[in-house]
């Protein structure tokens, strides 16, 4: 399985974006809409000036007719500046402290990000860096991974919240007395909750997706990635898509339709109760002859786009198409490898399937939906080609006890499944046969099952000691090994030499037991033989056929008259490479049973030490 690299865990790039995008929405067309409002505030603002210096006016005349002290109407004239002051403070300051305090809370919400996310930094940091990690910390960060979208969508919208409930309050309340500054708050209000909603949802989406197809697999285990998570809610594909489409198609739409609402301006509002005839020319143009009815152009809900209009206008169509491209690349993006992520990884793995090991062949459950359940319903599938397989192997190495692998390979087949009835091959080899001496007398000394202990236990230490020098026992016959080597003889008698050995370590554990020591002999014979399978399609076995074989079988009968442990035949002595390696004597020129002429015999004692 391929290791990937650990990757930076950010989150202060996606507040700082996310932040970046509220203010793109939001404060190029409230900037418009205060350059817009501005002129009726200044008429408000010299309405109410006007007002106040009346009363003052009026407060001063009242003070000479009553003909009181000057002292007194010079305080009485602060008094009522004092006054007018107040009143004439515009409401649209309101708008800067609004700002403060947004600010500040995107202030907050940063540091409150900064402060929850350390934990999942540190990690990521330390693993980077190879260094070791706390258990704790790994801990923390398996059990809150999955809601780190929730808790930093939860941070940010708990700022905007303040903001947007701060607003709210004075909008909603009696604070107002001018109508042009309630309807600039409510304007703002509205566009600062729709952006507030986009970037909200912008956190949420690509934290998920760093969460899901990012960190996931460098902070869980093995088990805890492959597992499939029942919950309550469950995703679809569907929905996703849905969500993808209303971000990158009716996104910008309402985004344009928002603009082009704040942008009108209503015939109301463009002077005297009724309009003039050049006024009316320049509201409707060359439509003004098809409407006769005077009434039409005093209708109130007829509205107009002035200059500063359309500038807002184009302005709020800009950033919002500004806006909805960066949202439909990220959520294209999003969508797009949140489908293809896992299915390259279940296509990855069926690919690998028999190069790997068994966990790496299970894919990541990376979602809870559709492409969930098909990683889930894979892994199943994987986990039951992987109990096949190994139930396979267990069969197959079941049946290398019975047919060695050493058999098939001279055979030329891969498996036991090629093996047919009447497959054979000629080969040249050296056949060992090992028997146990006046094992019948041992036999009949005790039971059945203490005759296949004593059996086994004696081939259990005499069978790796063939496997070791190259060779594969073909069949045991009663007490018997008949052993197969290849063209080195040498290897035979190695392994004849080192069984005696073996034999000492035997015979001692047998007379702690109270058991006699027994001896053993072996023929080696070196010939060309037929390796093949003979029997009938409902039982069939791999044999060998060869004189080669019964005349290592009699050599083998020899060693008890001759008094020694191993005999080898004059041809399997001569293809030894140097003869002086083994200590040798030649015994006799010897009439073997089943065979016409005489077969010279050579008695192996030991291996010289060569160093």
């Amino acid at each position: 399985m391929k290791v990937k690299l650990t990757p930076v865990f950010i989150s202060l790039r996606i507040y700082l974006i996310a932040i970046s995008i509220f203010i793109m929405l939001v404060m190029p067309i409230s900037l418009i809409m205060l350059f817009k409002y501005s002129p009726n505030w200044l008429e408000e603002k010299e309405a109410l000036k006007g007002k106040s210096v009346n009363s003052i006016l009026l407060l001063d005349d009242n003070q000479k007719s009553s003909e009181g002290d000057t002292s007194l109407m010079i305080t009485g004239k602060k008094t009522s500046t004092n006054s007018a002051t107040v009143v004439l403070e515009p409401e649209d300051l309101r708008f800067q402290k609004t700002i403060s305090l947004m600010m500040r809370m995107f202030f907050v919400s940063l540091l409150l990000g900064f402060v929850v996310n350390y934990p999942f930094k540190r990690y990521f940091r330390l693993k980077r860096r190879h260094k070791p990690i706390d258990p704790s910390l790994t801990q923390f960060c398996r059990k809150w991974l999955l809601k780190v979208p929730l808790i930093n969508t939860l941070i940010l919208s708990l700022g905007f919240a303040i903001t947007l409930s701060y607003t709210g309050y004075f909008l909603f309340s009696d604070y107002f007395t001018s109508s042009f500054s309630r309807q600039f708050y409510m304007q703002f209000f509205f566009i600062a909750t729709f952006a507030a909603f986009l970037s909200v949802l912008f956190v949420f989406f690509w934290f998920r997706h760093r969460v899901r197809f990012v960190y996931l697999e460098h902070v869980y285990d093995s088990v805890s990635l492959y597992k499939s998570v029942n919950k309550k809610y469950r995703d679809h594909i569907i929905r996703r898509l849905w969500v993808n489409s209303l971000m990158t198609t009716l996104l910008p739409l309402v985004v344009v339709v928002f603009y082009l609402s704040l942008s009108k301006t209503a015939i109301r509002q463009a002077g005297d109760s009724f309009l003039t005839t050049e006024q009316i020319e320049v509201l409707f143009g060359k439509y003004v002859p098809f409407i006769e009815q005077s009434n039409l152009f005093q209708s109130e809900h007829l509205f107009y786009v002035n200059a500063i209009d359309s500038l807002m206008m184009f302005v709020g169509i800009f950033s919002g198409i500004l806006i909805s491209i960066i949202y439909l690349f990220f959520f294209v993006n999003w969508t797009h490898f949140s489908i293809v992520i896992p299915l390259k990884e279940v296509v990855d793995k069926m690919r690998n399937q028999g190069d790997s090991e068994e966990l790496d062949r299970l894919a990541i459950l990376r979602t809870n939906d559709e492409l969930g359940e098909l990683a889930n319903g894979y892994n199943e599938m994987a986990m039951r080609i992987t109990g096949n397989i190994k139930a396979l192997t267990r069969i197959t190495e079941a049946n290398q006890r019975f047919v060695p692998n050493e058999f098939l390979q001279i055979l030329g087949k891969k498996s036991i499944t090629e093996v047919m009835l009447g497959d054979q091959v000629q080969k040249k080899m050296s056949i060992l046969f090992v028997d146990i001496r006046s094992f019948t007398t041992l036999s009949e000394q005790l039971s059945p099952k203490e005759n296949f202990d004593f059996l086994n236990d004696y081939l259990g230490f005499m069978e790796p000691l063939i496997r070791k020098h190259n060779g594969f026992i073909d069949k045991f016959i009663g007490d018997s090994i008949m052993a197969l080597f290849g063209e080195r003889v040498e290897d035979a008698i190695c392994a004849a030499l080192e069984m005696q050995d073996r034999l000492k370590v035997f015979n001692k554990m047998l007379q702690q037991n109270g058991r006699p020591p027994i001896e053993i002999g072996a023929g080696i014979h070196t010939g060309n033989l037929i390796l093949g399978v003979v029997g009938g399609e409902g039982r069939m076995e791999t044999t060998v056929i060869s004189d080669a074989v019964n005349l290592a079988s009699r050599l083998e009968g020899l060693t008890r008259t001759h008094n020694a442990n191993l005999i080898v035949s004059e041809s399997s002595l001569e293809l030894i490479s140097e003869k002086n390696i083994f200590l040798h004597r030649y015994l006799a020129e010897v009439q073997v049973k089943g065979r016409v002429g005489k077969v010279k015999i050579f008695a192996i004692d030991s291996k010289q030490n060569t160093t």
